[in-house]
């Protein structure tokens, strides 16, 4: 496994060599590196050589609950909960809804969006509620606001070079 604070320190578009760490393709360009720890990335070959190219990373309570996040797999989630990285928080924010918006909010109103997401197009299935920034989407399993909830999954955005 390695450190948010690393991790957090890519770039769209770096090589990922999956000789070098234990990688579990998934589906749809979905990839698994730890427990929690999880990757979106494009494959693409060098000198016969299948690599793949970071789009952005994913931290998830568990499997069960990246696949509610990315796949929506509403049914198969485990509503396993724990305390999101630090690292991956607004700054001096903790990590509850309430304390992400109040970081958030204290931005700007136009700097980020609350909203949330059903699976439209077969049974209209409440998936999450989400908060995002330019640099996060923190996703929320209760359809209600309740304060103290603590995120189940967040998308962190990798950013250009």
């Amino acid at each position: 496994m390695q450190e948010w604070s690393s991790l957090c320190k890519l770039k769209v578009g770096d090589a990922v060599d999956v000789r070098e760490q234990c990688v579990l393709a998934m589906e749809d360009g979905a990839y698994k590196i730890s427990d929690d720890q999880y990757f979106l990335a494009d494959a693409f070959f060098d000198e016969g050589k299948e690599k793949l190219r970071l789009l952005s990373l994913y931290w998830a309570c568990s499997e069960p609950a990246f696949r509610r996040a990315y796949y929506r797999d509403v049914e198969n989630d485990d509503m396993a909960v724990r305390p999101p990285p630090s690292e991956l928080l607004p700054m001096e924010a903790g990590g509850t809804y309430s304390q992400i918006k109040n970081a958030l909010s204290s931005l700007g109103s136009d700097k980020f969006m609350e909203y949330a997401s059903y699976r439209v197009m077969s049974d209209g299935a409440f998936v999450h509620k989400s908060l995002e920034s330019s640099s996060a989407v923190y996703y929320f399993r209760l359809p209600d606001i309740v304060d103290d909830e603590l995120p189940y999954a967040i998308l962190w955005k990798l950013f250009s070079a």
